[in-house]
């Protein structure tokens, strides 16, 4: 049996204007919807990992009293199998719930700040590759902190090389909530790293195949919560009557065992329905009771709509399914008109003059090259760059002296010549420097020495203003 818990993932990351998973863009996802039941209107519980991971792995509506220890939790996922004869190859990237005795507490199992900012894909291929035919039933768990910030990785599986520490803010914190493009830009970059996690799901589902235990196998994909792009929120998480239609919608993916036939189910299961569900496709029963019921039972089919606990434990927060379903439809039909779908090329065009992708720099007007006003805190390795490499410079970021006086300019990078991204400086809360961050698709890099450039764009022609250059 294979659980992988992902973090920070609002379900319609994965679909398009429609409601379906954009198999162009997430062919991993869609894969695995063919041959389980995918329960599209699946909400969390609760908004944040220490008491969303332990209501999955537990069965139970978390509360003020319990930390996600296995001291509080008598009874979980790894418990109620373990008395079933079952093995345990699990990690807890955030949480303690599996008891020591069981998962033997190595590495930096449970450490969330260190596994939050390092070797996240390391841990996961780890999971991975122990996955293999053994003589007593075993639980492969995996809670990933994917795709969580920091953004760093893309669809290829490959990460982008970043920036030394201290040489820019971070253009994800709250004092950039209040940019129209920075917010677009950070959701473009976790578009990209849910395709990271797409890839690495493919690579889980060859591993079952490859060993030949896909097919008796069950398996269980979800996340613990989602995340709002709203503009001018405070807090990205937490989740209000406002947001609720991004943060209590996760993935939830259930291969029952001997079966590899889709379908599309409308029920609102929730996150505490996940222990429950498993137990029932095993037959087996939790000696405690849960609060949770089976997702494909007749409770969670009469659900009509979401009830997410409060952060502050003060109540519920509740959403009838009409309206839920209005406010994501909506939201997916912007996400489309911003990011474009079915393929990658679209999501890099999401600034201004997105016709200028792909055009030539010296088929464009421009002035002459002044003073260089862009200063550059990435990438690095543009000087030698491998595509076999774990990582590629395919960001750049950095300030702009003199800033522009109505506050940002629109912009354009050209890689070896060619603008290959668009998009617009912008400035932090509090802070009065101006500042830009743009990515670009790995194929505008050639192997060896590269040439990055900035550039201004004005006017309707319009007219390049060379910025600044790295190399």
């Amino acid at each position: 049996m294979v659980v992988l818990v992902l973090d920070e993932f609002p379900t319609d990351s994965l679909t398009g204007p429609d409601g379906r998973i954009d198999a162009g863009r997430f062919p991993g996802f869609a894969a695995l919807a063919r041959d389980s039941t995918w329960f599209r209107n699946a909400w969390s519980i609760y908004d944040s990992t220490p008491h969303a991971v332990p209501a999955i792995l537990t069965g139970k509506v978390p509360t003020a009293a319990r930390r996600p220890s296995w001291r509080q939790h008598p009874q979980s996922l790894f418990s109620v199998l373990a008395r079933h004869g079952y093995a345990m190859q699990a990690f807890e990237e955030a949480s303690q719930v599996c008891p020591p005795r069981l998962c033997p507490r190595t590495g930096t199992y449970g450490r969330t700040f260190q596994n939050v900012l390092f070797r996240r894909p390391e841990r996961l291929r780890r999971t991975i590759a122990s996955i293999r035919p053994r003589r007593r039933p075993t639980l492969y768990f995996h809670h990933s902190l994917l795709p969580h910030v920091p953004w760093s990785f893309g669809p290829s599986g490959r990460g982008r090389q970043g920036f030394g520490p201290d040489t820019l803010p971070d253009v994800s914190a709250p004092a950039g909530f209040g940019d129209a493009f920075l917010t677009d830009h950070n959701q473009q970059r976790h578009l990209l790293q849910v395709g990271f996690v797409d890839h690495e799901l493919r690579r889980l589902l060859a591993r079952l195949r490859a060993t030949g235990l896909y097919r008796r196998a069950l398996v269980v994909v979800t996340a613990d919560h989602g995340i709002s792009f709203a503009r001018g929120t405070r807090d990205r998480r937490t989740a209000t009557a406002a947001n609720l239609h991004e943060v209590a919608p996760v993935p939830l993916f259930v291969k029952l065992p001997g079966s590899e036939r889709g379908a599309v189910s409308r029920s609102y299961a929730s996150t505490v329905d996940v222990l429950p569900t498993i137990a029932g496709a095993l037959g087996i029963r939790p000696r405690l009771p849960v609060d949770g019921h089976s997702a494909f039972g007749a409770e969670v089919a009469a659900r009509t709509g979401v009830s997410m606990v409060r952060r502050d434990f003060s109540g519920r927060i509740r959403l009838g399914a009409a309206a839920m379903e209005r406010r994501r439809r909506r939201e997916r039909a912007r996400r489309a008109v911003v990011f474009g779908t079915g393929s990658w090329p679209r999501l890099f065009a999401i600034g201004p003059r997105p016709e200028l992708i792909g055009r030539t720099v010296d088929s464009l007007p421009r002035t002459a090259p002044g003073p260089e006003r862009a200063r550059f805190a990435a990438p690095h390795g543009l000087g030698a760059v491998d595509h076999l490499a774990a990582t590629l410079p395919t960001w750049v970021a950095g300030r702009i002296s003199f800033p522009a006086a109505g506050g940002s300019r629109e912009l354009a990078v050209a890689v070896r010549g060619t603008v290959r991204a668009v998009g617009r400086s912008f400035r932090l809360a509090g802070d009065p420097r101006e500042y830009f961050s743009l990515v670009y698709p790995e194929s505008a890099l050639k192997s060896g020495p590269n040439e990055v450039a900035l550039y201004e764009v004005k006017g309707e022609l319009p007219v390049l203003t060379p910025l600044g250059s790295a190399r």
